[in-house]
């Protein structure tokens, strides 16, 4: 029988929406490319709340529309990108893990290591909701693992090349700056006809 997966993400302030939350693009993306290798037949849905802080969950909808679901045992798995997107709440965050567990909730946090109870990293747990509580937290391994991740969908990760510009960001759709065009072919042209040719 396949494993039923809800999969969260949270986002807090949306600080570009015209790019529709690339934060919450990119979790989405990593929970889908671990669900593919780890559980290649479960079926997934996924949840999500924009513009919402991480030190209460009452207030997030789609948390509360997946809770019910996950306590009566229509899921079997909880998967998230890292603990920072369930809690950042230590207190809070540790008793809604053990309410969830007690209910024979599987947690998956990809970015931290942790399968629990499956492994009981009970202490490492305790040490990442205080880490995320903090205001210091692990950037640097959050951005490589964006960074991996949209190489991998093979998504830009930097500006387009010179004479081009972005149309949509979102979806990575650039056109011809023909301005640009124009300034280096005027460029070229105003070069050879000086007999000033560079190899």
């Amino acid at each position: 029988m396949s494993k039923k997966i809800a999969a969260y993400m949270r986002i807090s302030v949306d600080t570009e929406k015209d790019r529709d939350n690339t934060s919450i693009e990119n979790q989405r993306r990593i929970i889908r490319t671990y669900v593919k290798q780890t559980f290649p037949d479960a079926m997934v849905d996924y949840y999500e709340d924009r513009d919402k802080s991480g030190y209460t969950f009452e207030q997030r909808e789609d948390y509360q529309r997946m809770r019910p679901l996950l306590m009566d045992g229509t899921y079997d798995i909880l998967i998230i990108k890292d603990f920072s997107r369930f809690s950042r709440r230590n207190s809070r965050g540790l008793v809604e893990l053990e309410d969830l567990r007690d209910a024979g909730v599987r947690i998956i946090s990809i970015g931290d290591g942790i399968d629990y109870p499956t492994y009981d990293d009970w202490n490492n747990i305790q040490v990442r909701f205080l880490l995320n509580e903090m205001p210091v937290t692990d950037a640097s391994k959050k951005v490589r693992r964006v960074v991996e991740s949209r190489q991998n969908d093979a998504n830009w990760i930097c500006a387009v090349p010179y004479g081009y510009y972005f149309v949509d960001t979102k979806n990575m759709v650039f056109e011809v700056d023909e301005q640009a065009e124009w300034w280096f072919v005027k460029s070229s042209v105003c070069t050879i006809k000086d007999g000033d040719i560079r190899k």
